[in-house]
């Protein structure tokens, strides 16, 4: 029982830290600024929540495109190499071509689930196949040889990884509250229709890790561990490799 109030106190304390992403963090709103037109380009041309973009680019990397992860994902949306090929992404680190490839691939993600919130996310971040493992309560063996879900255990979709319970905590809330506050409302309208986007409420979160789902204000995971120089909005060459302390990637099975 006491563990059960733990979870919801944790979970309640990253919504009202979300919910001040704007006036803790006013450097990585102006950050966010000048990609804001591409992910609303992109919303526009796939028919995607632009919202939900700007989440999965806040939470990947808070807009910065120069970044690499230890496991090889690059860029402004932090593709691995398959998944760039997948999606035709020559340059995972010029925002313009990123945006556009994670704009189809949440597409996809959102056809693949029904418009999951939590599942689309989770599937961002852990790959689509372990959500269906979980969803399903089946195993399911990589070319690797590795085993996701090896009991079996059916969890909704969100696998109980302390990394992918985070990410979908944080980022709901934060999806939340800039599509309240209408980010986007001086863009041009949408000429398809956006994929309907279902959140459910977190009533079965789990404890993240440490990491920057709890230092919401402390951009140190990020801005001073993940990057060791910012790049402009164009960036040209190989950028240098960073040494996160913890970071988001996309993983395909």
């Amino acid at each position: 029982m006491r563990s059960l109030l733990n979870l919801k106190v944790v979970g309640l304390l990253l919504v009202v830290l979300a919910a001040n992403t704007y006036g803790q963090e006013p450097h990585v709103r102006e950050r966010a600024r000048p990609f804001e037109p591409l992910i609303a380009a992109a919303a526009q041309r796939y028919g995607v929540d632009p919202h939900l973009l700007w989440t999965i680019a806040y939470q990947e990397t808070r807009f910065q495109p120069g970044l690499i992860s230890p496991k090889g994902a690059r860029g402004l949306m932090q593709f691995m190499p398959a998944t760039a090929v997948r999606y035709s992404l020559r340059n995972p680190h010029d925002p313009a071509q990123a945006i556009d490839a994670a704009a189809r691939y949440v597409s996809d993600l959102s056809r693949r689930f029904n418009g999951n919130l939590r599942l689309i996310l989770a599937a961002y971040n852990s790959g689509e196949g372990a959500v269906e493992a979980y969803r399903d309560g089946r195993r399911l063996i990589l070319p690797t040889g590795k085993i996701i879900n090896a009991t079996s255990l059916k969890t909704g979709g969100v696998p109980p990884y302390r990394e992918t319970q985070g990410y979908v905590l944080y980022g709901t809330a934060i999806y939340r509250n800039i599509a309240t506050a209408n980010i986007f409302n001086g863009v041009p309208r949408f000429s398809r229709p956006q994929a309907t986007v279902e959140v459910e409420p977190d009533d079965d979160a789990i404890e993240p890790e440490r990491s920057i789902y709890i230092n919401v204000s402390d951009e140190v995971n990020t801005a001073t561990k993940l990057v060791s120089s910012e790049l402009p909005p164009a960036v040209q060459g190989s950028p240098p490799t960073s040494t996160p302390a913890s970071t988001r990637s996309i993983y395909i099975p």
